[in-house]
């Protein structure tokens, strides 16, 4: 006997409330314990197995020296240990140098850094540790699949074999399409924890998303408050403006949290101690099923399938 349309509507309500409270401690881990002074407390993330990585990690892609040193800085004093670094950015002293200043063991600190394609993967990885002036890494990463793609399944290989020494303690990849996937993993014996790709509200590729969480490769976004141009203004979308209204809080902070919910890892940019903490500050709300379905409505379809950039 079916329900009155009255209590099959409260039932839809009460499941889609339920859904939003549940969904954010569903995603996580209990965050770790907090240290004297810590001002945010992320969550984290398995993405491999014993290796557990916050969901918020710092950029320091595309920044001088000392930028990046500062940015590395002030989000340690926070008490948020997630860095995300890499070759190309020709910066990596520079963090490696405030990382030690810091006075944070190593062991706290989540270091994610990346080796530019699928050429020279020995020396890329060896450069990387020297320049960080660490012994192993958290999470490396093949920065993207190009230009010599073909490349990329024995470059894999080296990584498995940094992998088995413990000296890299999980393996990704980020930008790689569909097919790039398809091709690491017909080879692969340790399949690709993370694909670090472009992501936020106005783009995101659902393709390969999905083909990730098919297969179980977690998905971490970069630019996720979007790039200009590219993939269209968040802070001046009225629909994301209302959302953060809503809430009581920003339209950057909305842009996170729709991330995180969706169960995605997030690296992002923000320079001043100030800005880093309102940013990281997505934890106290909860989008309801009606407002990610909304957000999710914004996408930029052909921005997303026509992306050729990478950080």
């Amino acid at each position: 006997k079916e329900l009155p349309a009255h209590l099959v509507a409260f039932s839809g309500a009460m499941a889609a409330a339920f859904t939003a409270w549940l969904l954010p401690m569903l995603v996580f881990e209990l965050c770790p314990v907090a240290r004297a002074g810590d001002t945010v407390r992320i969550p984290s993330m398995e993405i491999a197995s014993g290796v557990h990585m916050p969901v918020l990690s710092i950029g320091t892609g595309g920044l001088e020296s000392q930028a990046a040193s500062t940015i590395v800085i002030n989000w340690l004093g926070l008490g948020a240990y997630g860095i995300d670094t890499a070759l190309i950015y020709r910066n990596q002293q520079a963090v490696g140098a405030a990382i030690n200043a810091s006075g944070v063991p190593r062991k706290d600190l989540f270091i994610t850094t990346k080796i530019p394609g699928c050429m020279q993967a020995k020396a890329s990885i060896e450069s990387d540790l020297k320049q960080l002036g660490v012994d192993y890494i958290d999470l490396l990463l093949i920065h993207f699949p190009g230009p010599i793609s073909a490349r990329c399944p024995s470059t894999w290989g080296v990584l498995e074999d940094y992998h088995a020494k413990g000296v890299l303690k999980s393996i990704g990849v980020s930008n790689f399409q569909t097919k790039d996937l398809e091709a690491i993993l017909n080879a692969a014996k340790v399949k690709p924890a993370v694909n670090q790709i472009e992501h936020n509200i106005l783009h995101h590729d659902d393709a390969t998303i999905a083909f990730c969480q098919k297969h179980n490769i977690k998905v971490e976004a970069y630019s996720p408050l979007g790039r200009g141009n590219h993939s269209g203004d968040i802070t001046d979308n009225k629909a994301i403006q209302a959302i953060a209204a809503a809430h009581n809080v920003s339209t950057y902070q909305v842009a996170l949290r729709w991330i995180l919910q969706h169960g995605h890892i997030v690296t992002f940019q923000s320079s001043s101690q100030a800005h880093q903490a309102a940013d990281a500050d997505v934890f106290g709300f909860a989008l309801s099923a009606a407002e990610l379905a909304a957000l999710d409505g914004l996408h930029n379809a052909s921005a997303a399938s026509t992306s050729t950039l990478f950080v």
